[in-house]
């Protein structure tokens, strides 16, 4: 809770602001559910709704959504959650910024006490409480926000899935070592033309004991980009 208040923060510091109505859900099917702002409070959605940039939304078991902005459609898949204010691109200035506010959070806490920021947990936990949302474990609530950092990077908003993918592996260590969320984003640098980036997370998987046809593939990503430099 605590990290997503403060990403809704830094948002709010760094972003060009949506308009509110920008996102109108288009089509519903099965359970598909909308949080407000930084409450944990899900409610149901339905065709029509307007979405604002602070809202995250929430889909389960063979449930789908598609919102509309700009004149552009995005499809949301099954047992996913997609924070509407990661729907956007981000300048490159931007982008580091807020990487390295990423690495900066990646330090053990002891390090940087300074940064500190109190848990926002108890403030919303009456509402959390009163809430009549499925419920899901904590791993199961990381792999659906894995699976909203991989629909932005299929929509190209690639600086957006690298950094959701970075802040919910940090916050679920259990998922650390999820190849497909670690692929995407050395796919998404090398996406952005980041190649120092892009190598050095390949690398990073490179060193480790891949099943073999997932180390194949990292050795073949780190060969094509020392080719192109």
């Amino acid at each position: 809770m605590r990290t997503r208040l403060l990403w809704i923060v830094i948002a709010g510091l760094l972003a060009v602001p949506l308009r509110a109505g920008d996102f109108v859900v288009k089509a519903v099917k099965g359970s598909v559910e909308v949080r407000k702002g930084v409450t944990e409070e899900w409610k149901k959605v339905k065709v029509g709704d307007l979405l604002k940039p602070e809202d995250s939304m929430r889909t389960g078991p063979g449930s789908t959504a598609t919102v509309e902005f700009d004149k552009r459609k995005l499809t949301v898949p099954e047992m996913t959650i997609l924070d509407i204010s990661d729907v956007r691109q981000l300048s490159q200035e931007d982008f580091l910024l807020k990487l390295a506010m990423q690495n900066i959070l990646s330090v053990p806490p002891r390090e940087r006490d300074e940064l500190s920021i109190p848990s926002a947990t108890v403030l919303h936990g009456d509402n959390a409480a009163k809430s009549n949302a499925p419920v899901f474990s904590d791993t199961e609530v990381g792999e659906m926000e894995l699976h909203g950092a991989r629909v932005l990077f299929d929509n190209s908003y690639y600086a957006t899935s690298i950094l959701k993918s970075k802040e919910t592996l940090r916050t679920h260590p259990e998922l650390k070592s999820n190849f497909d969320a670690r692929l995407t984003i050395a796919t998404a640098f090398e996406k952005m033309k980041l190649t120092k980036e892009a190598v050095t997370e390949y690398s990073l998987m490179a060193k480790e004991n891949l099943p073999t046809a997932q180390a194949k593939k990292v050795q073949v990503a780190l060969e094509r980009l020392k080719q192109s430099k």
